[in-house]
C-alpha cells in the first residue's frame, strides 16, 4: 500500500489510536505497579474489557476512549488535520518509516490531569 492510500486508510488510524490507547494504560499500570486485575478495579471496568483493550481485540466507542482516559486521570485530546496538509508533514523517508510503523505515537493523545498535588505548568 503506497502512503497516499495508508494516510487515508481507516484502519491505519483506528491502529494508531488503539496502540496509543494500549501505551497509555501499560504507562499507568506499570507506574501504579499494577497486574490487569489491579488496573481493571481501578479503572472500573471489568477485567475482561481491559485484557481486550492490552490484547488490542477491540473496536471501542469514542465514549470508551474517553471514559478509560479519564479514569486514569488523563484528558484524550483530539487533532484534525486535512490529508493533503498530512501528508506534506510527513512525506520524508523518516517519516514514511514511522507511518508504516503502528506502534508510533498518535495525534489522540492523552494529556494528564492535574491533581491538586500535582499540577503541571503550561508549556
Amino acid at each position: 500500500m503506497k502512503r497516499k492510500e495508508l494516510i487515508k486508510n481507516k484502519g491505519y488510524h483506528i491502529t494508531k489510536i488503539q496502540n496509543e490507547l494500549f501505551r497509555q494504560l501499560h504507562d499507568f499500570m506499570t507506574k501504579n505497579n499494577m497486574n490487569r486485575t489491579q488496573l481493571a478495579e481501578y479503572l472500573g471496568f471489568s477485567k475482561g474489557y481491559v485484557s481486550q483493550v492490552l490484547n488490542g481485540n477491540f473496536d471501542f466507542k469514542l465514549s470508551k476512549l474517553v471514559e478509560l482516559s479519564l479514569a486514569m486521570g488523563m484528558i484524550p485530546e483530539i487533532k484534525f488535520t486535512p490529508i493533503d496538509e498530512f501528508a506534506k508533514k510527513t512525506s520524508s523517508k523518516k517519516s514514511d518509516t514511522k507511518l508504516r510503523n503502528y506502534s508510533k505515537r498518535t495525534k489522540i493523545q492523552l494529556v494528564e490531569e492535574p491533581t491538586e498535588r500535582k499540577i503541571r505548568k503550561s508549556e
